[in-house]
């Protein structure tokens, strides 16, 4: 008896020696994880990992505040950005599950100032990121207004009701759209009859006791224990303000504990239903059928074997990730108060150290040896946003990357089959598909066409026909069209001049991502009536000419 006491008591002993022992492994590893990205006196960021409705790791690193040096805690409270959109979509799903609206709705049923649209816009269309909805920012810079200008959610959802054009048809293509997300909030406002931040504080954060929780949509509110969001430039921090009061599409203040919280809520139902969480969980579909890798407030992807469930946030300096793996109930939360501050290497490797033993390594492969010849293909100028052109060349049996009118070329090392990295950027590669690119920026990427440019030279045209006032009633502004040194200038109330720059017949392009591209029409007489500015995510507003 005697001998089997001690047996069992080694066993024991080993068993809690080999916890421990692991344990320390992985605190080790995750200090190294964690070094690599933090300096001291610097801004920070705050990591949460659970596992099975449990906290299994903690950590604090950084200051909320640099001016006063106050350190990052569990109640400070970050901008989570489009984390936000989860929230809005399981709402959205809450009012569905009582019989309240439908996500195959027609959006015109609760915003009929929509009914001027071209095409029928479905609520799941706004969820899924697929209605073709022209975005907010792009939106908002035409007008004039910038992060740094107080806007409310009324403004903001005032400028979007006033649209009469779409990007594209409704459910033909994926587009990421803020605008989708401010609009569902609307909705949620208009159903439950309660603003959208009652409705959150009440269905959602109390129920799960995210008691430091909180959607801002009020400007002027005071936020206790918020983390100040920073950009670096020259060595030197500078304080990045945002005064927007925007919720839906983001806008929500919250803890890493709050976080973890809501993440757990998938794992261990306490608020929603077994159906929400599995709409929530579905790929959306294109109108062709094709899948697309976002649900509802969602992207799904598979990581080394793992099954992951994900979406990331950023808004000012602020910048954040929350990382699901279902099948382990392990959830991963972090959030971050510096711009350069990308989440996406701890959070996966965290997953790495917490899930090592069912990590699948990734087989390596063998790099195509490529050379000139196989390289033409690739080789031409291509779209990838109204106005913005990349070219890609090949030279010395290697591809680069030139931005269109640039000579400055950027080497892009081959990463597979019709794959290469773009290494100015962490996270982004090209990916190159028939007659076109998709270009990946971390968790989404943007199709490219390629395109055939002649563009004309100034001395060819008459630049006086292009003159005069433009104004827009969607957006409620106007621009200037002058000529300044033999080049048109486009000039605004607010915004700064910017050059044209011919890039076809009656078309021009700048250098500003909300004014990409600008096609001037004609009426019947040959003559010039109005014109269509292209930002990254908004098409074809149309400014007619002020006669």
């Amino acid at each position: 008896m005697k001998t089997l006491f001690l047996s069992i008591f080694t066993m024991l002993t080993f068993s809690v020696f080999a916890q421990n022992q692991s344990q320390d492994i992985n605190a080790q590893k995750i200090e190294v994880l964690l070094n690599e990205y933090l300096i001291k006196n610097n801004p920070g960021m705050a990591i949460s990992v659970a596992k099975d409705g449990n906290v299994i790791y903690k950590k604090n690193r950084g200051y909320s505040n640099l001016e006063h040096m106050i350190p990052i805690t569990d109640s400070t409270k970050f901008v989570v950005g489009s984390i936000s959109k989860q929230f809005t979509a399981f709402s959205i799903l809450l009012l569905e599950d009582e019989g309240k609206l439908s996500i195959d709705d027609n959006i015109t049923k609760y915003l009929p100032e929509l009914n001027r649209l071209p095409h029928n816009i479905t609520i799941k269309h706004f969820l899924n990121h697929t209605s073709g909805f022209r975005d907010n920012t792009d939106l908002n810079s035409l007008k004039g207004r910038t992060d740094l200008d107080r806007t409310s959610q009324i403004q903001m959802v005032n400028l979007l009701l006033r649209q009469k054009g779409l990007n594209f048809i409704p459910g033909s293509r994926f587009q990421y759209c803020n605008s989708g997300y401010i609009l569902l909030a609307e909705i949620v406002k208009r159903v439950s009859g309660i603003t959208f931040a009652e409705f959150a504080h009440k269905r959602i954060f109390e129920p799960l006791n995210m008691k430091n929780s909180l959607f801002l949509d009020d400007p002027g509110l005071v936020v206790k224990n918020k983390a100040l969001s920073y950009g670096k430039q020259n060595n030197k921090y500078y304080y990045i303000p945002l005064n927007r009061s925007i919720v839906g599409s983001t806008g929500l203040y919250t803890t890493i504990n709050d976080l973890s919280l809501w993440a757990n809520n998938f794992d261990n139902l306490i608020i929603g239903s077994k159906s929400i969480f599995k709409k929530m969980e579905a790929k959306g579909h294109l109108n062709n059928g094709e899948i697309i890798p976002y649900a509802l407030g969602q992207e799904l992807k598979v990581y080394k074997g793992l099954d992951v469930i994900f979406h990331g946030g950023g808004d000012a300096g602020y910048r954040s990730y929350l990382l699901r793996v279902p099948k382990h109930k392990l959830n991963i939360a972090i959030s971050g108060n510096f711009e350069s501050f990308n989440p996406l290497n701890i959070s996966y490797g965290l997953l790495d150290i917490f899930l090592s033993n069912y990590i699948k390594k990734p087989i390596k492969k063998e790099l195509p040896n490529y050379t000139n010849k196989n390289l033409k293909k690739f080789e031409g100028d291509y779209q990838v946003f109204p106005g913005l052109y990349i070219t890609i060349v090949a030279e010395q049996d290697s591809l680069f990357f030139k931005s269109y009118g640039n000579d400055n070329k950027l080497k892009l090392p081959v990463l597979g089959e019709n794959e290469f990295e773009f290494p100015a950027r962490t996270h982004s590669k090209f990916k190159f598909i028939t007659n076109g690119l998709n270009w990946h920026f971390s968790d989404f990427y943007y199709p490219a066409k390629k395109v055939t440019l002649n563009p004309p030279i100034y001395t060819d045209i008459d630049l006086k026909e292009f003159t005069g006032i433009y104004k827009n009633n969607e957006v409620e502004t106007s621009y200037e069209f002058i000529i300044k040194d033999n080049i048109i200038i486009a000039t605004h109330n607010f915004n700064s001049d910017v050059e044209l720059k011919p890039i076809d017949k009656d078309s021009f392009i700048t250098d500003l991502p909300y004014i990409g591209r600008i096609e001037f029409t004609r009426n019947s007489k040959g003559n010039i009536d109005g014109c269509k500015i292209s930002g990254q995510n908004s098409y074809d507003v149309f400014f007619y000419k002020n006669e």
